[in-house]
């Protein structure tokens, strides 16, 4: 669930305040105090004060206070040493972390200064606090997680946006669109996706002035030429100008922008979306997909989110055709093994495997041979970048389309380390090759784990739905495979050898990290032969291994492991 931003919070407490009488909030109240722990008591009796005193921040204190915390954290008071975490795997400031309680609460007090309308004294106060953060990018000073800004649970997006709210009410108009960009730039990094909604939602009043700071901030970003050197992960200028675009004219502004800027900000396109999914109007967002899809670049990845819009809309329809058509799109702007296991589960929903499988082939090969980087000329969140092939996409293709031989071509010269890649079509052709070597499936169960594993690969987004779409894929696939005798042993001797490669590249050269992998491997590759009727081949080729690394007691370990996982030696064959 989202979290209410403060505005949001306090029309809806408003709003559920208004149907309470007198009586009612006293016996409210009541029950608050009857069931607060006893360490808070003295706490909640505060709340119970005049509001006035409640509220009421005195501002030279507070400073005094941040200088104090300042001036301790800067001393390194809170630290006892820098060690090793077994929990995150790394070295960080070990000692008292209560810094970050203290944090917390001179943050709300720094916030209760803009109630009071004290602008300068806030905006002075958040940026002492701000400073104090940075310091726990050096170690010695802020004990905990080595990104600080996590030990707090206050949310910095809103703090950031107070911040913001304080120069804004601090400066003239003409001067409130640089100094914001800046310091949005500047504090990017304690607050991750912050934007202009988020400053006029951080209190419940309207910021003065908005409708003319929005023109003059849209003419600001659209004059900072995409700055690459300025836009990150953290902070984008594309964002900041469609945001304030939409804010300023709603959903007609931002339908001419995208229109407009189709080549330049294609994700306008997506911001036009979203806004006619909020209103539940399905034709209008098919239309407005098709439409993006006609004036975006074909080669933009933007694209491929677009066309998802229309098979979204089709898996909630159950329509094929529709679903069809948006994976269609999103794999030929984005060529991905995820857009292209949705595109051929639903090409063989819709009886049309064949004609799509050699359109995608064929997209690849215009891609392939120039091997292009992506282009980013513009934004480093990728609003620009052009699609491209790569070899892992190029091999797994073919493998799903059943042009096996090919992806035995792609194998050759690749040597027997370097499998973690998913550009190296070796892990899933071996595993697959030993599955449809396999005639009964018996002895399945270590060779089950390596081909899931082996999907796992190709893909760092894969995750269960991903393996069952590549699996019901290759199942349907494996069933038109027909080997002859020859071709079988030919291919049989062929994983054979190459899981022994990888076996003596791993273990002779004491790659400890991957004795599993090996092995895993290797008792895969017996179940194989058990399931050909070839038990005892099996396990004499295990042996062979066991004898060839008499000392190597770590591998042979993880090969007893692998073996008494998959019960082979306990199995009647």
């Amino acid at each position: 669930m989202t979290a209410l931003s403060y505005k949001e919070f306090m029309e809806e407490v408003r709003q559920r305040l208004r149907i309470f009488s007198a009586e009612d909030f006293r016996n409210m109240i009541l029950i608050w105090a009857s069931e607060e722990h006893p360490s808070r008591r003295q706490e909640f009796l505060y709340k119970l004060t005049s509001p006035e005193k409640n509220q009421t921040v005195d501002e030279d204190t507070l400073l005094e206070e941040i200088e104090a915390f300042a001036q301790r954290v800067a001393n390194g008071e809170y630290c006892d040493g820098w060690g090793w975490d077994d929990v995150i795997y790394e070295e960080r400031d070990w000692g008292d972390e209560s810094w970050a309680e203290e944090m917390e609460a001179l943050m709300l007090q720094a916030r209760k200064l803009l109630l009071q309308e004290e602008y300068s004294l806030a905006e002075e106060a958040y940026k002492k606090l701000f400073d104090i953060l940075e310091m726990g990018e050096e170690p010695g000073h802020l004990p905990g997680d080595l990104d600080s800004t996590s030990m707090i649970t206050v949310d910095m997006v809103e703090q950031v946006a107070l911040f913001l709210r304080a120069l804004y009410m601090n400066y003239p108009s003409e001067e409130r669109a640089g100094l914001l960009f800046e310091a949005l730039h500047k504090y990017r990094y304690l607050a991750r996706g912050i934007k202009l909604k988020d400053v006029i939602n951080a209190l419940d009043y309207d910021l003065p002035g908005l409708e003319g700071f929005l023109e003059e901030w849209i003419e600001f970003l659209k004059n900072q030429g995409q700055d690459q050197a300025r836009t990150s992960a953290f902070f984008s200028i594309s964002e900041l100008l469609r945001e304030a675009v939409y804010l300023k004219g709603g959903i007609p502004a931002i339908a001419e922008f995208a229109r407009q800027q189709a080549d330049k900000y294609p994700r306008a396109y997506l911001d036009w979306i979203e806004a006619l999914e909020i209103q539940a109007d399905t034709d209008s967002v098919l239309q407005v997909a098709r439409e993006g899809l006609s004036r975006i670049p074909r080669d933009n990845k933007v694209r491929a989110k677009v066309a998802e819009t229309i098979s979204r809309t089709g898996e909630k329809s159950n329509d094929r055709e529709l679903k069809l058509e948006g994976y269609r799109e999103s794999y030929y702007s984005n060529p991905t093994l995820g857009y292209l296991l949705d595109l051929y589960s639903t090409a063989m929903e819709c009886g049309c495997f064949a004609e799509i499988r050699d359109e995608a082939e064929q997209s690849i090969m215009e891609l392939w041979p120039s091997k292009r980087v992506p282009v980013n000329q513009y934004f480093r969140s990728g609003e620009l970048d052009r699609n491209i092939a790569s070899e892992g996409l190029f091999a797994n293709a073919l493998l799903l389309g059943g042009r096996y031989e090919k992806v035995f071509e792609f194998c050759q010269g690749k040597g027997p380390l370097g499998w973690s890649s998913s550009d190296n079509p070796n892990p899933v052709f071996v595993t697959f090759m030993m599955v449809v070597l396999s005639r009964a499936d018996v002895y399945s169960k270590m060779l089950s784990q390596q081909w899931e594993e082996a999907i796992r690969n190709t893909s760092y987004r894969a995750n269960e739905d991903y393996i069952k779409k590549y699996q019901k894929i290759i199942s349907a696939i494996k069933e038109s495979i027909q080997l002859t005798g020859a071709q079988e042993e030919f291919y049989l001797k062929w994983c054979i050898d190459r899981i022994g490669s990888r076996i003596d590249a791993i273990v002779s050269n004491k790659h400890r990290k991957s004795y599993h992998k090996a092995a895993g491997l290797l008792v895969a590759m017996a179940e194989t032969l058990a399931n050909r009727g070839e038990r005892q081949k099996g396990m004499a080729l295990i042996e062979r291994y066991r004898g060839k690394y008499p000392r190597h007691t770590a591998f042979k370990g993880e090969v007893t492991r692998a073996v008494q996982n998959s019960a082979l030696f306990l199995q009647q064959g």
